[in-house]
């Protein structure tokens, strides 16, 4: 595969204090770890190798550092490539889902309101089986001049098919009033957490990401959504973006969720391409893997975005009500933008 180009961002004393490299897709992101972990420079090569020795330390002793259930093998972690905290994300997701709800009702009345579903018979939109199901009725056949007729009219009838149609007229549904000129917004989720956050903690910022796109996307704001995974060290920071979705694209919540706020991930992959891109950047990682800083995501977006509007930065969030507050500020943020022009 082709090296990701290699960026630096030079401090205000004139020194290379940032390098990053980009990547369009989680699978490019992986492909290029793997790919680099295996020309490693003796060092680094090191440092990998002692963390495999701790990774497999921990999961001997049960450690809850990877969330649950505890993984079996340090080669478990390598291939884990699809998020598996479904079950508490049934338990968290509502919860954020309620508290998000007092705090936007009067941004969602007054500024960015939820377009209203409203249906047609003149085939705009999608088609609703539901709608059309409440008035659905038989169609009794009449009987045929020719035999064959009967015959293909009593196969209908036995084979349940041909022979129904809906009373009700209006069945493709559209956003009514659905603006299209809300400027689009250029998410950025710094991932992961230090040492001391527990496994499950890493959820609530993917989950306040995913809630925050469907309520941007359903008010026709096109929403893009990237990854930052990075370290500090040595009066260096490591970074890479990966973009998760594309503006036209779909959310695919396993991916935000795999890359974001899944500790088994970010714990071991993670922790892996922070040495692949290490290696890749000239640099020699310390055993500890360097450390995240306070609001190191967003002092790196700032950098790299020259100051341009329509983007917001989630930082680390490790409860509900952090993921909350985070969510409510980039939409006051992004409300106040449009209001100004």
């Amino acid at each position: 595969m082709k090296a990701p180009m290699i960026h630096k961002i030079a401090d205000n004393n004139g020194s290379i204090a940032t390098s990053y490299a980009t990547f369009d897709s989680v699978q490019a992101f992986n492909d290029f770890v793997d790919s680099q972990a295996a020309v490693l420079n003796t060092h680094n090569r090191g440092v990998l190798k002692r963390m495999n020795e701790r990774t497999a330390s921990r999961i001997r002793k049960s450690s809850t550092w990877y969330g649950s259930p505890n993984p079996k093998d340090v080669s478990e972690l390598n291939d884990h490539k699809y998020f598996l905290g479904m079950e508490l994300l049934r338990t968290i997701q509502p919860k954020i889902k309620d508290k998000l709800a007092e705090y936007i009702k009067l941004i969602s009345d007054q500024i960015l309101s939820k377009p209203k579903v409203a249906y047609n018979d003149r085939g705009l939109g999608v088609f609703s089986f539901d709608r059309a199901a409440m008035g659905l009725y038989r169609l009794q056949p009449t009987r045929k001049k020719k035999p064959i007729e009967n015959i293909i009219s009593q196969l209908q009838i036995e084979l349940d098919t041909s022979n129904k149609t809906t009373a009700v007229k209006s069945v493709f549904a559209y956003f009514k009033d659905r603006k299209s000129s809300y400027p689009a917004l250029r998410l950025y989720l710094m991932s992961g957490g230090n040492a001391k956050v527990e496994g499950d903690e890493l959820l609530y910022v993917g989950l306040g990401c995913a809630e925050l796109v469907e309520f941007m996307e359903v008010r026709g704001v096109a929403v893009e959504v990237n990854t930052l995974l990075g370290t500090s060290f040595n009066d260096n920071v490591v970074m890479g973006v990966i973009r998760i979705k594309r503006f036209q694209d779909r959310l695919d919540k396993n991916q935000l969720l795999l890359m974001t706020s899944d500790p088994r991930y970010f714990r071991y992959r993670g922790f892996k391409s922070l040495i692949a891109l290490s290696d890749h950047f000239g640099l020699n990682i310390p055993d500890g893997l360097g450390s995240l800083k306070e609001n190191m995501g967003k002092d790196f977006v700032k950098e790299i975005t020259e100051k341009q509007d329509g983007y917001a930065v989630f930082e680390q969030s490790y409860s509900i009500n952090e993921a909350v507050r985070e969510v409510t500020q980039i939409i006051e943020n992004y409300t106040q933008q449009i209001s100004k022009k």
